[in-house]
């Protein structure tokens, strides 16, 4: 287990509730991530299930994988040999609650979403340390930008030990 997530996590940061709240309030993000929520799916499933365009699709799930609100989780062979991405939703579970102006969010997150954060960031902590990369404090900046977008949910979760490395 790489965190508790029997229990409703609160999150406290403005910008990540701002984030939060923006995808959800997009009714085709919404209806992307709850059907990523319980099950991982390819991006095909995903439309074919939304019913939503599938140019603007695209973008909303680009948009969702970019913060850290959509999670790559494991691939299929599909024709032709080619290998196909499945991804789930990071949350099981979202309660927000605006009380006056104060707005807090309480989230549940998905067991199989911080699994695949935990093994994407082993996979790229391997392949860097595979790379003979110099130890210059430009290759190593350069290094650490890759693991996680400042836009993203991963350093959050990360630092609020949800997922623990």
């Amino acid at each position: 287990m790489y965190g508790n997530h029997a229990k409703l996590v609160t999150i406290k940061d403005k910008s990540i509730i701002s984030l939060i709240l923006h995808s959800y309030a997009d009714e085709d993000k919404k209806k992307i991530l709850n059907i990523t929520a319980n099950k991982p799916r390819i991006i095909l499933d995903i439309i074919s299930a939304s019913k939503l365009p599938q140019t603007s699709s695209y973008r909303k799930i680009n948009s969702l994988i970019k913060n850290g609100l959509l999670i790559p989780n494991g691939e299929i062979p599909r024709k032709y040999g080619k290998i196909v991405t499945k991804y789930i939703s990071l949350f099981e579970n979202l309660e927000i609650s605006i009380i006056k102006n104060d707005i807090s969010v309480k989230a549940k997150f998905s067991e199989d979403a911080c699994q695949a954060i935990f093994r994407m960031m082993r996979d790229k902590i391997i392949s860097v340390k595979k790379q003979s990369v110099s130890s210059s404090k430009s290759d190593q900046v350069k290094t650490e930008s890759v693991l996680a977008s400042s836009d993203s949910m991963i350093p959050f979760l990360i630092k609020e030990r949800i997922i623990k490395v």
